[in-house]
């Protein structure tokens, strides 16, 4: 790979802009009631912000599976998806707990040892751990996919495709059949099985993603087609199966642009779009419940404001915590884990030796998941279902 920093993708920050606008438009609008937001007419927003979800899943399979082409092993893997999740997640429990206990959220409020818990992952795994913010549940779906994905892709790389197409076919079997459904998992969701441990239907979108990378066009329509036909079983004719047949289009195409240029304003909300995705839903509300208060009555100027106020923390957060301290952690838990080794007389990975030599990492980008592709002369060598149009 070049030493130069890669090009990061407008069609992928513009894709994760739209979905982040559509999840914040929905929490604004229509997800509470008037009284709560303390509105004096209904703000109507006519699609639930779940396809906004649905979109950012796409985007994630098709990021998550270069990232797997970049990482040499497993825990090289899960480091960075640790070291890129981690430390804007703590800023943004912060900020969210101070602004919630500072303007007063009802039934939303959280204590600090809630704060501590979701900091820790605890409600991973623990069902009867709240969430400093509703919104965080697709983050949780996020980090199991990261975890089954690593599991199956690196059993054997060439075949990362059909095996994670193999995970998703026995999740909807599953569900299909109510295998499990009411079995009482031990990793949240509480809700049986299929969507606990194979996160059925949410395996569907990332599918469609992980495909768009490692897939041809022949097999990515196959997939997609799949995928789609398998929603209509699951919601029938209906605006959430349009919905998301929809999306699965959309994203399947957009995540594989190349090379366009789109207005930066739209790509910037993308770049900030994971820590504006944790603070815009209880911060953005407690402000809109605020200014009512202050005086501003008229709901579109809220929300106006709302939105800019959390798009600016999102960007101190990015700016000052979410790239910044990446690499240096992954420094730090690459010395601290070569060292342990060394006790235990354990060979290191060849891959981290041979970047600790250099006292760095792999050269990539701020956020390798975003960067465009390497040229074909630059990729490594793949089988024979490797996308043809890469």
């Amino acid at each position: 790979m070049s030493e130069a920093r890669q090009e990061r993708s407008d069609a992928i920050d513009a894709l994760r802009a739209i979905a982040i606008l559509f999840v914040l438009s929905y929490h604004y609008t229509a997800r509470f009631p008037p009284e709560y937001m303390r509105f004096d007419q209904t703000v109507p927003w006519p699609w639930h912000g779940v396809y906004g979800v649905y979109l950012f899943f796409i985007v994630s399979g098709y990021c998550i599976m270069m990232t797997a082409e970049r990482s040499g092993s497993r825990s090289q893997f899960l480091l960075r998806r640790f070291t890129r999740l981690q430390p804007a997640l703590v800023v943004s429990i912060v900020v969210t707990v101070s602004v919630v206990g500072f303007f007063g959220l009802p039934s939303r409020e959280v204590s600090a040892l809630t704060a501590f818990q979701n900091a820790l992952w605890v409600p991973l795994f623990s069902p009867n751990s709240s969430l400093v913010d509703g919104a965080y549940w697709s983050i949780l779906v996020e980090v199991k996919f990261y975890v089954v994905f690593a599991a199956l892709y690196f059993i054997k790389p060439n075949s990362g495709l059909w095996l994670f197409v193999a995970f998703v076919s026995v999740g909807a079997l599953m569900h299909f059949t109510g295998i499990g459904m009411s079995h009482k998992t031990a990793i949240y969701p509480f809700r049986g099985i299929s969507v606990s441990y194979f996160i059925f239907p949410f395996s569907l979108f990332f599918l469609i993603g992980v495909a768009a990378r490692s897939a041809n066009y022949a097999t990515q329509i196959a997939i997609v087609s799949t995928c789609v036909v398998t929603m209509y079983f699951l919601w029938g004719w209906s605006s959430s199966f349009a919905w998301g047949a929809a999306v699965s289009a959309v994203g399947a195409i957009g995540v594989q642009c190349r090379g366009i240029r789109l207005w930066r304003p739209i790509v910037y909300v993308g770049l900030i779009s994971y820590p504006l995705y944790l603070l815009h839903q209880n911060v953005g509300v407690a402000v809109i419940r605020e200014m009512n208060a202050w005086g501003i009555t008229p709901p579109y100027i809220r929300i106006a404001i709302a939105t800019l106020a959390v798009i600016f923390l999102a960007a101190v957060v990015s700016w000052a915590v979410e790239h910044r301290f990446r690499q240096p952690i992954e420094r730090g838990i690459n010395t601290i884990s070569e060292r342990f080794l060394r006790i235990l007389q354990v060979p290191s990975h060849p891959l981290t030796s041979s970047a600790r030599k250099n006292n760095r990492l792999p050269i990539r980008s701020e956020d390798d998941e975003c960067a465009v592709p390497p040229t074909a002369q630059q990729m490594p060598s793949r089988s024979s279902n490797a996308d043809a149009a890469q």
